[in-house]
């Protein structure tokens, strides 16, 4: 899928999406309460969150203690395809992302490398893989795990510059093409080592 140009996604306004389980690992209140603060200093954004599970409920009841009902989509699980065209046309892309008490993490998020392919600058935390996918300053910002209030200000920071939204989402595809290409390469030589050496 293409990215959705920069023209067509300004018309719909300053937004924010989510694509995932909503699961502890992926902190999902902290974004809400994250879009929280971002309401107070940019009233007109939008958040999308698209996914289901186990904290959806609390996520739901959150959103309403704070009364963003308005301001709130959640859709949730969708069929990927139908969930990307949807991302597509949001202007950031935001991920929460925790160690969890059990020592669960994420591995290599396909949700955030998918959004960096739609041209979306990504806002998301310092945990496990996302620094190889998110580079600090270029293709989004990174937080501290549980820093909510440093999330809310990364996110109010680039709704609030919607050329900085669009130069940093064109280099978070650049750096996504990028790994992409060395995985594939890296691939490639395996390969080439594995027949040489049944050949030998």
């Amino acid at each position: 899928m293409e990215p959705l140009s920069w023209e067509k996604r300004k018309e719909t306004g300053p937004s924010i999406v989510f694509l995932g389980r909503m699961v502890p690992k992926k902190h999902p209140i902290a974004l809400v309460e994250a879009f929280r603060l971002v309401k107070e200093e940019v009233p007109q954004a939008t958040l999308t969150l698209i996914g289901d599970g186990p904290e959806r409920n609390r996520v739901s009841r959150r959103i309403s203690r704070h009364e963003l009902q308005d301001h709130v989509t959640m859709t949730g699980a969708l069929p990927r395809q139908e969930a990307l065209s949807i991302v597509r046309k949001h202007w950031v892309y935001a991920q929460h992302s925790v160690t969890t008490r059990s020592g669960d993490q994420e591995g290599f998020g396909i949700s955030l490398s998918e959004a960096a392919m739609l041209e979306l600058p990504v806002v998301s935390t310092l945990h496990d893989g996302i620094p190889e996918q998110v580079e600090d300053g270029e293709t989004g910002y990174l937080v501290r795990e549980h820093d909510f209030e440093a999330m809310g200000k990364r996110l109010v920071s680039l709704l609030q510059a919607p050329g900085t939204v669009r130069h940093k989402g064109k280099n978070s595809r650049r750096k996504i093409e990028s790994k992409v290409r060395l995985k594939e390469r890296s691939l490639e030589i395996k390969s080439t080592l594995d027949v040489i050496k049944e050949k030998k």
